[in-house]
């Protein structure tokens, strides 16, 4: 997990400090609290367990006097490490309160018509050198797909995505490459006017930080980025190299993405798999969801040499007196492992029906549980447990197809 990054705002009140909060409070990995100072209160740092790393203090009424007292706290090493911004609310300043600024040791004075945005760009710059260089090697991508359309890949992969956030407290996007038809926003009951596709449009001008216009915010502090909700997108259309170029500045701000991939074997699909730590391959219990699950992990290994380690095959509603059972589903594929999510299928549909999460709406359901343990799995929190042996054979159901 990223350690998160501590901001402190401290002033009188006013609007521009609320609204710097409140944009500030969408940047990855941060938390910030509020310190409002009385009259005549120069005490700019909290005196909890919260320790700032960086203070974004907005000059009140008697601005030399606060920096005068902020110069003091500097030299008295209480804000040693400390990256300072000073935000005054005037369109110019005279020189000794910018003398009185660096002398307490402030990155940035800030002023201006263009307040709100040239604080947050300070505030991005000082992330962006002095945080947020999270190594790409360290990054982790799930990819999940339907052996056949509708299995309940989409189901599954925000079901993951939010245990990744909320369980294991894993900074996770949830990347949905559905451009026509995805639902990952529908199912959490948010929306962002940005998506995927305007963020792959500017690329080119786009770090880390600045991603975070493009993506649905989550209450859970899941972020989804999505297909446009205006415009159709065709395959073939995306930039594969672009989209590449996407994923590998989210591994920068994300610990964890999660891909819901349409199924499609295109160029968009080959450059994900390439990336993914883990494919989920998501079936039911029917000749030919299987068929096409075993079919699929042939393409994956031997057409696009995935190695078969990483592919992890998912039963998905689950009844054991079906008439197709789980031994059955063994002498299928040629993997060493399944997991299987009981059938809930009620429950998981009202969910997506309220817009809410799963673990929110049934926490105690089976299938909850079920993917909940998966997510222990992928987060690396716990050790897979066997369920099941796959024979290295296949099925007779499919001898002759």
């Amino acid at each position: 997990m990223n350690q998160a990054i501590h901001i402190l705002m401290s002033g009188h009140g006013t609007d521009h400090m609320e609204t710097v909060q409140n944009l500030a409070s969408q940047l990855p990995d941060v938390n910030i609290k509020k310190k409002l100072l009385n009259r005549g209160d120069y005490d700019f740092l909290d005196n909890s367990d919260f320790k700032a790393d960086v203070l974004i203090h907005f000059l009140g009424a008697k601005p030399a006097m606060e920096l005068e007292a902020l110069a003091m706290q500097s030299r008295r090493g209480k804000l040693a490490r400390l990256a300072i911004l000073i935000v005054y609310d005037q369109d110019s300043a005279g020189a000794q309160l910018m003398r009185l600024a660096m002398q307490a040791g402030a990155c940035d004075f800030i002023m201006g018509p263009k307040l709100v945005d040239d604080t947050l760009t300070a505030l991005r710059t000082i992330l962006k050198k002095g945080f947020h260089d999270h190594p790409v090697s360290g990054r982790a991508l799930t990819a999940v797909i339907n052996s056949q359309g509708g299995g309940g890949a989409s189901t599954i992969a925000c079901a993951l995505a939010h245990a990744f956030t909320t369980r294991h407290e894993i900074k996770t996007l949830l990347l949905d490459l559905d451009l026509q038809f995805g639902t990952q926003c529908l199912r959490l009951g948010i929306e962002s006017p940005k998506g995927l596709i305007d963020a792959i449009a500017s690329i080119e001008t786009l770090d880390e930080v600045a991603l975070m216009a493009y993506v649905a915010k989550h209450s859970s502090g899941l972020h989804i980025l999505h297909g446009s909700i205006k415009d159709i997108s065709l395959p073939g259309e995306i930039d594969v190299p672009q989209l590449k170029r996407l994923i590998e500045l989210a591994y920068k701000g994300y610990e964890h993405v999660v891909a819901d991939l349409p199924r499609l074997i295109d160029p968009v699909f080959n450059m994900v798999l390439e990336q993914a730590n883990h494919v989920i391959i998501v079936m039911q219990q029917d000749i030919s969801s299987l068929r096409a699950a075993q079919r699929m992990i042939q393409i994956m290994t031997q057409d696009l040499g995935l190695p078969l380690e990483r592919i992890m095959p998912v039963l998905n509603r689950y009844e054991s007196k079906h008439s197709i059972g789980l031994a059955e589903v063994e002498q299928v594929l040629t993997l060493p492992a399944i997991t299987v999510i009981p059938n809930d299928f009620k429950q998981l549909c009202m969910a997506f029906n309220l817009g809410i999460s799963i673990a929110e709406h049934a926490p105690n359901s089976p299938a909850t549980q079920a993917i909940l343990s998966l997510a222990d799995i992928l987060s690396g929190k716990k050790k897979p447990v066997k369920l099941g042996l796959f024979k290295q054979l296949l099925s007779p159901l499919f001898s002759g197809a």
